[in-house]
């Protein structure tokens, strides 16, 4: 069924929606268009989504070309509903580009060419207020069985915790929109909907964001000092000394700092739509080079990518005391081990929210036993971060290399492409080198 079989609906502009009735100064004239990864396939069917409809069919566009480039975008969104990280970019990406396309280019996909593009990347340097929410909100709620729009959506946020500051982008949420759309153009030149891949022709200048002469060159790694790694470590192996429930809290931190892991690589992944990756025991190996033995663990990483990162010997006490916990035969694991990492109370492993609750649980934790022994100023930097997991992956990246290991091996076993992203990204030591110094500058 398309959309055009579907019962008549209200004109957009009598329908009592919010997103209409909001004052002209305000009024966004666009709408979201895809829903969540879960719900992407079911939305094929739009007779649960009623707004959705009304503000398609209001277009001047023509519905049967919007129809079309509707369908088969939510077609290309829906080959990579299984993996939810890369959908939410996509979709994300392309609520913004079709709005801008029917809204603002007048144009349809097929016509899209490098003029229009270029006009894109101009258009999110500088887009209309608007367009910027002052948060994240769902495209979609639900009410009375169906699917609303949701009046608050827009397909900008305003990241900035200065209520007052400007909207701006930066190069790399640049870089992430240009990602998007070539892997969709690319789908649109094989459907036969593109003849030619329209940013192939863009200028880089236009894909680069405006010159920012605020912006704090300088900007701190998002890292804890080594104070706070220190006083982190030593509280949660207090803590599971004194009560073994901690025992995973001070597990799963020395594992994601010391292994440069994140969330997602704890917890079971879909590999394909009726398939589940579960990080085991056996992705732990022991291997021989030259002569002497090393222990690696393999990660099935993001962009379904498989590295090897190795265990620094120090790491192995941890492994031992997480697994004599789980009461294992072994000390350390052994060839075919599938016995999940995280197991769950009910045999099968966590999911990645349950590891991120005992990372802010573990910060919290710390944050209350600063607070105790009068650190309150560190403590609250560490409520503050709480939720912020990545903290661990790049303390451990930055003091790896602090301490004289080699940039393009740590870049290998983060999972990055190339070194510079690595040092720009994670590393400050030359940074730091630099201060010191400056310190010690005589007047």
């Amino acid at each position: 069924m398309d959309i055009l079989s579907y019962p008549p609906v209200k004109s957009a502009k009598n329908l009592r929606n919010p997103i209409i009735l909001m004052s002209s100064k305000t009024r966004f004239p666009g709408f979201p268009l895809f829903d969540t990864a879960e719900l992407v396939h079911e939305q094929a069917e739009l007779s649960t989504y009623p707004d959705l409809q009304a503000a398609l069919a209001a277009l001047d566009a023509g519905l049967e070309s919007v129809q079309h480039d509707y369908e088969i975008t939510q077609r290309f969104l829906t080959r990579y509903s299984d993996v939810s990280g890369t959908y939410n970019r996509f979709r994300s990406e392309l609520q913004r580009f079709l709005n801008y396309t029917w809204l603002i280019a007048k144009r349809h996909l097929s016509q899209i060419d490098p003029d229009v593009v270029s006009s894109y990347f101009n258009f999110l340097k500088t887009p209309p207020a608007s367009w910027v929410s002052s948060g994240i909100y769902p495209a979609f709620t639900d009410k009375d069985g169906l699917r609303r729009s949701n009046p608050a959506w827009r397909p900008m946020a305003q990241r900035s915790k200065e209520l007052e500051a400007p909207y701006s982008v930066s190069q790399a949420s640049l870089n992430a929109s240009r990602t998007a759309l070539q892997t969709f153009f690319k789908y649109l030149v094989s459907r036969d909907h593109l003849q030619r891949n329209p940013l192939l022709d863009v200028r880089k200048r236009d894909r680069n964001a405006k010159p920012n002469l605020n912006t704090d060159q300088d900007a701190a790694v998002r890292r804890l000092t080594d104070w706070q790694w220190s006083f982190l470590l030593e509280s949660l192996t207090d803590l599971a000394s004194a009560n073994p429930k901690f025992e995973r809290h001070l597990f799963v931190i020395v594992t994601m700092k010391s292994l440069f892991l994140r969330v997602s690589e704890l917890a079971p992944r879909p590999v394909d739509r009726n398939q589940m990756r579960t990080p085991s025991f056996g992705d732990f190996r022991r291997t021989i080079v030259d002569g002497e033995p090393y222990w690696i663990y393999s990660v099935f990483g993001k962009g379904d990518k498989t590295r090897q990162v190795t265990l620094p010997d120090a790491y192995l006490d941890y492994l031992k005391r997480w697994r004599a916990h789980l009461g294992l035969p072994s000390p350390l694991p052994v060839p075919g081990e599938s016995i999940p990492i995280l197991p769950s109370s009910k045999g099968d492993a966590i999911g990645k929210r349950q590891v991120q609750r005992i990372y802010e649980q573990a910060m919290v934790a710390t944050a209350d036993r600063m607070d105790k022994q009068g650190y309150t100023d560190e403590a609250k930097q560490l409520r503050a971060i709480r939720s912020e997991t990545h903290y661990l992956r790049h303390t451990g990246a930055s003091q790896a290399i602090e301490a004289g290991g080699d940039i393009r091996h740590i870049s290998e076993e983060l999972g990055h492409a190339n070194a510079t992203f690595t040092e720009s990204v994670y590393v400050n030591s030359e940074q730091a080198r630099r201060r010191t110094e400056g310190r010690r500058r005589l007047v």
